[in-house]
């Protein structure tokens, strides 16, 4: 496809705005209430905001997805594109992989021995855990986004695919 496609136009960014902004609205709106009322502690902000950080990394990931079908038509190695990106410390692993991982790790944490080998390697060279555990501290999603942003911001991680979407059509002809 040439570079200027109309599908290069990012028409995917608007819908993945909305809901980013919608999750950190109620992440924001339970930190507000953690802040209020001194019974919900810290513990109890993190167990209720870590659905809302899975979500937001499945929207992130079908946005990854759907942009690689956008530019290839076809998403049988869509792998490979998720190694294309911004490293994440000193892991080897791209942002993009470290996105997907967590939503599939969200997608399929009640049955942790079900992860697909590809996603348990990238969150074994992060030394996240997957298996059950009792420390909601220890949640690769509370981990996972501290990586991104250390303030946890949602929005903030709409530049980090739409950069990696825009490289899509820049790197290749």
């Amino acid at each position: 496809m040439p570079k200027h496609h109309y599908l290069s136009i990012d028409f995917r960014r608007e819908s993945l705005t909305h809901i980013l902004y919608s999750l950190e609205y109620g992440i924001q709106s339970l930190r507000l209430f953690n802040k209020e009322f001194k019974y919900y502690d810290g513990l109890w902000l993190l167990e209720e905001s870590e659905p809302m950080f899975g979500l937001a990394f499945i929207a992130l990931q079908n946005y990854v997805n759907g942009s690689i079908y956008d530019r290839y038509r076809d998403l049988k190695e869509q792998n490979l594109f998720y190694k294309e990106g911004r490293i994440v410390k000193d892991s080897g692993r791209t942002d993009i992989e470290l996105i997907v991982a967590l939503a599939n790790y969200y997608k399929h944490r009640d049955h942790p021995n079900e992860l697909f080998e590809a996603t348990r390697s990238v969150l074994d060279d992060f030394d996240f855990r997957y298996d059950k555990f009792d420390d909601i501290t220890m949640s690769p999603l509370i981990k996972g986004i501290e990586l991104f942003s250390n303030t946890w911001s949602l929005p903030a991680m709409i530049e980090v695919v739409s950069t990696w979407r825009k490289s899509l059509w820049d790197n290749s002809s």
